[in-house]
């Protein structure tokens, strides 16, 4: 008995901290995700569920939502990635995250679309949290997500059928075209063991699921990519040409070229230049593209969450409250 109260406790929190009210509910999974065809290839599944942050003092009065879908529990205290919760909060706004539970989850199956889209209905009903204002924070892989629910509610598979204003994509990969190609070369060019773990994943989850390679079958992947340079069509853009949508970016050139042997091409930032650059030509202005500046002397470990310590959040927030009215 002592265990289950500590169980549940751990995971159904409701707690005040900070001005905040914190609400958590999630479910631990016993499974894993194969990654490869070796015997040790596989990731254990995350906790499934959600992370809630109200504002303390707006009784109800919620001027907005900020979703980003994650790939596990969301650690409020000791993982700063996506804060952005005290200045949305001051602002009258949520922030929600959810998680699948399955480790680099790509939503190559509805299964995954359809329980986020079952969560978000809900904790909206269950906090009576107004379906207006909604936006989706999308850093590294997450972007990809959110474009990817965004074509699954827009093609009315959806039971909560989301009010979303837009949407903030930070160094995120969307271009699968582009992506199993860097992959390959770090494999082939052996560089760096980084570049040789992700390329094994990244190749193998993307073969088996979409049952081929961009050489055999590039429509399977232009099909699943939100945006691709390679896309004549720009199939899914249709999606997003009536959502205001901000891109950041950094592309560190030098650090890329210098520590990893990565090309420009080799990055995320051709992604990010390319959906805006594509969707302004389809007439839509509102959208913007942010271009952090480079230092060829900073030899940190970049990845789209130094990007996203480059953010001013409170900007951020003033540019998503701007577009509510």
């Amino acid at each position: 008995m002592k265990r289950l109260i500590l169980y549940f406790l751990l995971f159904n929190l409701s707690v005040t901290l900070y001005g905040q009210k914190i609400y958590e509910s999630y479910i631990k999974q016993n499974d894993s995700l194969r990654i490869g065809y070796g015997k040790t290839d596989f990731l254990p599944f995350n906790d499934k569920g959600y992370t809630l942050i109200l504002p303390d003092s707006t009784n109800n009065n919620i001027t907005g939502t900020i979703i980003s879908f994650e790939d596990e529990k969301f650690d409020l205290v000791n993982n700063p990635k996506q804060q952005i919760s005290k200045e949305a909060n001051l602002k009258n706004f949520a922030v929600l995250y959810i998680s699948t539970g399955i480790p680099v989850d790509f939503y190559f199956s509805e299964k995954s679309l359809s329980f986020i889209d079952t969560t978000i209905l809900n904790v909206f009903k269950k906090y009576k949290i107004p379906n207006k204002n909604i936006f989706f924070l999308g850093v590294s892989l997450s972007g990809h997500r959110a474009l990817k629910y965004i074509e699954y509610f827009k093609t009315g598979k959806s039971k909560f059928k989301p009010d979303v204003k837009g949407v903030v994509l930070c160094d995120g990969v969307l271009d699968w075209v582009r992506q199993w190609y860097e992959e390959r070369k770090g494999l082939k060019d052996n560089f760096a063991p980084s570049a040789v773990f992700s390329g094994k994943l990244i190749t193998y989850l993307f073969e088996k699921n979409l049952k081929g390679t961009p050489k055999n079958d590039l429509n399977a992947y232009l099909d699943f990519s939100p945006y691709s340079y390679f896309d004549e069509k720009n199939r899914h853009l249709k999606y997003f040409n009536d959502l205001t949508i901000r891109a950041y970016t950094e592309p560190a050139t030098f650090y890329w070229m210098n520590e990893r042997r990565k090309g420009v091409f080799d990055t995320n930032f051709p992604d990010m230049v390319g959906i805006i650059n594509e969707l302004k030509l389809l007439g839509n202005q509102k959208n913007e593209l942010i271009v952090f500046n480079q230092d060829d002397k900073i030899n940190d470990r970049r990845n789209p969450y130094y990007t996203w310590s480059l953010v001013d959040k409170t900007e951020l927030t003033n540019w998503m409250i701007a577009l509510t009215r």
